[in-house]
């Protein structure tokens, strides 16, 4: 936001300079990112009044004016055809240089000697009319020099205006701002109202569709303007601000929006069919061209004004062209409303436009203005272009206004603060900024938020205000105290730390991977048409086309995870994953979402060291399984064989733990490595983790070391193949007797003298007791009595 000093001293006394103000403004918040000085002194140009005026006898488009500069009069040729006596414009005194270098002598025409010459805005290098001279006030003293007339020397502050605080973008609230920081009286500029015509209701109609969307709607109408271009000091105001001069209409819409901070738009009336305004979403197809000259194309989601046939212009973003005010146009609709800020933000962002009237309405303007804009705009217009206003104006709402009180516990601020203030202090501060205390009890106390400050809501907001003017540099500097307990974190996350920590220390590598993945990626697991993993959830914006969908598994990513290695020369991957999957409850219900943790192995391709790791085999993937569920507090776990479409036959299991399905485990078939562009074997599992007791919550029970000797015995159960590794040991947990402690398989043995079709499983079984050391007979006894409740359990029989 762009202000000049000379601005703000109409509305408030300034009795620091722009770098010193420029300082106060930025340590109370409101950041100034520039001062620039606009220097525009032009020695030896001064005001001039022409006193008498004659046509050369040779040249008639030339005239010989006398012209009083203040003390003496000069002779001056001029072919301007503005030029009249009594006029006052800027003279160019001899021994002057103008912008460009033109220096000014006499020169002789005839008989007579120009003594100097009547600029024009263009030759001042203030403007771009070349069409005649410049004609100055006439309250200009003549003599004086024209810089110092026009109030041309200015410096422009530069205010990065955050998006809570919109009432800086106005110079009114910039004004406000300094008043309360300096102390001075703020003076909000007045106008004139111009005398009245036909009541407005005769000639215009007004309808708002939906008040959500614009709860306040003002108009007036203005007749028989002529648009011309706008008064110099308008347009030299608007320049410097950052503005570019259209016409007398449309600058005093732009002036007073810079004024006030309420946008305005002009709309030409003759070209408003149905003589009347439709505030309405726009139609789904609608299009329309903007004043920048684009034809944009609308949907529903855009607010615009229509007459009764078409958009004339994008509600609080930008007019269409098809109403714009021109050279022709002699009867203006002037439009003050206000805008839902979000109506308006979902507009602009949709047609890719941000203009100075959007920014505003985003940021929520004063709603109070708004018909008072609309007022001050039409005298404007009036008092440059002409015309009369119609009788009355339109004021279309659905409830009136009413700005909101918030309470403020003075005790409570100074803590916040760590400053002891007075109430008095803080109904002080508060005031100079244009709230009304409306009284309390003890400390606390009520205000009422002025309309232009819609930031402040609650107590903290008044806090910071209060802060804001007290001065930040005032505020001692104090060590914070009190007591932090840190709230222990959620049970999904301990366990999946637990889980990092086991399968990092078993030489695993954490893999991260999207949370996207391809339709095809199923297609490449070969899955059944309706396995669970198809019920996925399509994103409605994806980041590519080749990733909207919310992955259902996480094997496809720790696939390419093998593929981006291997292709890059490593020899070995062994990694996890510790993520969530979505799977879709179908209608309109959110996904589901569940814990899953996946892991691959993929071998090298040649063992080449006698101390490297073991290659990976399925054996290797069960084996770490099995360590991880058993760190992780799980009992019963078992893997049963069974298949699955994307393992080979025979070499995948079930995982359980409890009774319960965890998930799958095993090695992925040829057509499933050639899907994902992986040469060697693959071993995969995946594991719900919904299932899994959360680290902390199941005890750990103290056991100490035996105090008695244990007893070791061995047994080898010969079994058919067909009987599973799981079922023995399932049978030996059932029939363990009360002093065997524990077993490992430390041996298989397929051959002589077995028969074919048999095995044999060798197995080191530990005896102890808890209250003596066991003699060899109580030991014998013990296991042979195991022994035959395993050989009626299994069917087997022993190797001695």
């Amino acid at each position: 936001m762009k202000v000049t000093y000379r601005w703000l001293q109409e509305m408030v006394n300034l009795e620091v300079g722009p770098e010193e103000l420029a300082e106060r403004l930025t340590m109370a918040g409101a950041e100034v990112e520039a001062v620039v000085k606009v220097d525009a002194k032009m020695p030896g140009v001064v005001v001039g009044k022409v006193t008498d005026l004659w046509k050369d006898e040779k040249r008639s488009s030339v005239h010989w004016c006398r012209v009083a500069v203040g003390g003496s009069e000069l002779t001056i040729a001029c072919g301007a055809p503005n030029v009249s006596v009594g006029i006052k414009s800027p003279v160019a005194l001899p021994g002057a240089v103008l912008p460009g270098g033109r220096k000014i002598e006499p020169r002789s025409l005839g008989n007579l000697v120009s003594e100097g010459m009547l600029c024009s805005e263009w030759e001042l290098g203030l403007g771009e009319d070349t069409a005649g001279i410049m004609i100055l006030p006439a309250s200009s003293r003549v003599g004086e020099p024209v810089s110092q007339a026009l109030e041309l020397d200015d410096c422009v502050i530069e205010i990065n205006v955050t998006p809570n605080r919109p009432d800086l973008l106005s110079v009114r609230g910039v004004a406000r701002e300094i008043a309360a920081l300096t102390g001075a009286a703020f003076r909000s500029p007045s106008w004139e109202m111009p005398s009245e015509g036909a009541p407005i209701g005769e000639f215009v109609s007004v309808r708002v569709k939906d008040y959500a969307l614009c709860p306040n709607y003002t108009a007036r109408l203005i007749r028989g303007i002529k648009v011309v271009s706008s008064p110099f000091h308008l347009r030299r105001r608007l320049f410097v601000c950052g503005f570019r001069s259209v016409n007398n209409v449309v600058d005093a819409t732009n002036y007073v929006m810079l004024e006030s901070g309420q946008p305005l738009h002009a709309f030409d009336f003759r070209l408003l069919e149905g003589g009347g305004i439709i505030v309405r979403p726009a139609r789904e197809g609608e299009t329309i061209v903007t004043i920048d000259g684009v034809e944009r194309g609308l949907s529903s989601r855009v607010l615009v004004i229509a007459d009764s046939a078409k958009p004339v212009a994008v509600a609080g973003v930008m007019g269409g062209m098809n109403s714009e005010v021109s050279a022709a146009t002699v009867e203006v609709l002037l439009e003050s409303a206000f805008f839902n800020p979000v109506t308006v933000r979902r507009s602009a962002r949709e047609l890719g436009l941000s203009t100075e009237a959007s920014r505003r309405f985003e940021r929520t303007v004063d709603r109070a203005v708004v018909p008072e804009a609309l007022h001050c705009s039409s005298a404007l217009i009036v008092a440059s272009a002409g015309g009369s206003v119609a009788g009355g104006w339109i004021d279309k709402k659905r409830k009136q206004f009413r700005t909101p009180v918030v309470r403020l516990n003075c005790s409570r601020v100074s803590r916040f603060l760590g400053v002891e203030l007075d109430p008095a202090v803080c109904v002080r501060i508060l005031s100079a900024l244009g709230l009304e205390h409306l009284g309390g009890k003890s400390s606390t106390l009520r205000f009422k938020v002025p309309s232009w400050r819609p930031d402040l809501t609650r107590e903290a907001d008044l806090a910071e205000e209060i802060a804001r003017l007290y001065g930040y540099e005032k505020i001692p500097t104090t060590a914070p105290r009190g007591e932090i307990a840190p709230l222990p974190p959620p049970g999904e996350y301990r366990l999946a730390v637990r889980i990092r920590e086991i399968l990092c220390a078993s030489g695993l590598d954490e893999v991260i991977t999207y949370s996207f993945m391809n339709q095809l990626d199923l297609e490449g697991l070969e899955l059944d048409e309706n396995d669970p993993w198809r019920r996925m959830v399509q994103i409605a914006n994806p980041l590519s086309k080749e990733e909207g969908w919310l992955r259902t598994t996480l094997l496809p990513g720790l696939l390419r995870v093998v593929k981006h290695n291997l292709n890059r020369n490593v020899d070995q991957v062994e990694a996890f994953e510790v993520g969530r999957v979505f799977l879709s409850c179908g209608g309109s219900s959110p996904p589901a979402e569940e814990g899953r943790l996946a892991l691959v192995l993929c071998p090298g391709r040649e063992q080449n060291g006698l101390f490297e790791r073991p290659r990976p085999n399925f054996f290797s993937l069960k084996g770490i399984l099995e360590e991880l569920l058993l760190c992780l507090g799980l009992n019963g776990i078992a893997f049963s064989p069974e298949t699955h479409p994307f393992f080979q036959p025979g070499r995948s299991t079930r995982v359980r733990a409890g009774g319960d399905w965890l998930g799958w485990a095993g090695e992925a078939t040829e057509s499933v490595r050639e899907s994902f562009d992986v040469a060697r074997p693959v071993f995969l599992a995946e594991i719900a983790l919904d299932r899994f007791p959360v680290p902390g919550e199941v005890p750990v029970r103290f056991r100490p070391l035996p105090l008695y000797p244990a007893v070791g015995r061995d047994v080898a159960i010969i079994v058919d193949e067909t009987v599973a590794y799981d079922d023995i040991t399932r049978a030996m947990e059932e029939l363990r007797p009360p002093l065997l402690e524990d077993w490992r398989l430390f041996d298989i043995y397929r051959g002589h003298p077995l028969a074919r079709g048999e095995k044999s499983l060798a197995f080191k079984l530990i005896y102890r007791s808890a209250s003596g050391t066991l003699l060899d007979k109580k030991v014998s006894e013990v296991h042979q009595a195991f022994k035959e409740a395993l050989a009626r359990r299994l069917s087997c029989r022993f190797r001695e």
